[in-house]
């Protein structure tokens, strides 16, 4: 490889940030495979990858769903994730614009399609359910701190609505190729058999996942309690997790093991999602809160999702110093950044590590 393309690929992840055009092109009819010149803003198009080059340095890159290309200027080698290199016909200066040849052109195309086709053969995580716990009749717990004038109520449905939709909002923006579902938008009351039902009705295709999130706020008589916990469901409760439609003609000893084998993958991964979002919690409140741990129970959406799942305990709306912090539009932003963190931790490792099981 030529060194000074070496020295590049060190570089260019912080070059990046200054670059002097980035673009994200629209989708547009693809030039001719035949076309001789093909500007890198036209490869991109063609390609529907983001365009990254600075023409002061030479430097710059195509991304595409994770997947990069470092390019050259006058360099006869592409980069690309940051593994495999590529000889191609160096990309030129025409008429002020970066040229590439058509066989050029040729191979980046290729790799980024090798690249599509392997990532739709692998496991992913296709649906994420966030569940915001309560709503319309039920308001969950209530809190009342202060009295008099300064008397603050803090309602249970009214903090999960509001933590859910700010990570409703952020995952959206993070994976808009995945759905992000969610329960309830309003004052709604879904059933927590709807809410399950809604999970468990998520059409999937066999290299599909998908990991539901309920949100709640805590309370106790104790009104020292305070702290956020995390919890997933008892690995010691049975069920049955495998389709019976998918079962039929199985022998029962056969779909017995296939049902031991899913409980066991979704209970790994929803405590691997546990850990991830309580130190995403963690890393997002500090010290303004105690952190309680993450804990197995038999909650009824989490014994009831055919998926990893689990349930977070924001804080004690009960606590006097928790309950106003969970009042506080800024604190439950951050409640909400901790989760997000800890999800997208988690779609990363299981996206890059394991597979999705199929019930």
């Amino acid at each position: 490889m030529n060194g000074a393309f070496k020295k590049a690929c060190l570089l260019i992840p912080c070059a990046v940030l200054g670059l002097a055009l980035s673009a994200t092109p629209a989708d547009k009819a693809a030039p001719s495979a035949a076309a001789v010149g093909l500007t890198a803003a036209d490869l991109a198009a063609r390609i529907k990858a983001r365009l990254s080059y600075d023409p002061l340095t030479g430097y710059g890159l195509f991304e595409k769903a994770g997947a990069r290309l470092v390019f050259a200027r006058e360099l006869p080698w592409a980069i690309f994730d940051w593994a495999d290199s590529l000889a191609i016909d160096p990309p030129t200066e025409l008429e002020g614009s970066l040229s590439f040849t058509a066989a050029a052109a040729g191979i980046v195309e290729k790799a980024f399609s090798e690249a599509d086709a392997a990532a739709r053969s692998h496991f992913s995580v296709a649906a994420i359910l966030i569940d915001p716990g309560h709503g319309g009749k039920d308001p969950g717990a209530i809190g009342e701190q202060g009295s008099g004038s300064k008397k603050l109520r803090i309602v249970e449905k009214e903090v999960t609505l509001s933590i859910s939709r700010k990570l409703y909002d952020a995952l959206k923006a993070k994976y808009p190729d995945k759905r992000i579902l969610i329960t309830r938008e309003g004052d709604s009351y879904p059933s927590l058999e709807d809410r399950v039902d809604m999970a468990n009705s998520v059409d999937l295709a066999s290299n599909e996942a998908i990991i539901y999130v309920s949100i709640h706020a805590n309370s106790s008589f104790n009104k020292n309690a305070k702290g956020y916990e995390v919890w997933y469901l008892n690995p010691e409760y049975r069920r049955t997790l495998v389709d019976s439609r998918k079962a039929q003609g199985a022998e029962k000893d056969i779909a017995q093991i296939q049902n031991i084998m899913l409980e066991e993958e979704f209970t790994t991964e929803s405590i691997i999602l546990a850990r991830n979002i309580m130190g995403g919690l963690q890393s997002s409140i500090g010290s303004d809160s105690p952190n309680r741990g993450i804990r197995a129970d038999e909650w009824f959406v989490v014994r009831n999702a055919r998926m990893p799942s689990v349930l977070i305990e924001a804080g004690f709306v009960t606590n006097p110093e928790e309950g106003k912090l969970l009042s506080r539009d800024d604190y439950l932003s951050r409640v909400a950044s901790g989760v997000y963190n800890g999800l997208v931790d988690f779609v990363g490792y299981f996206e890059s590590m394991r597979g999705a099981p199929s019930p």
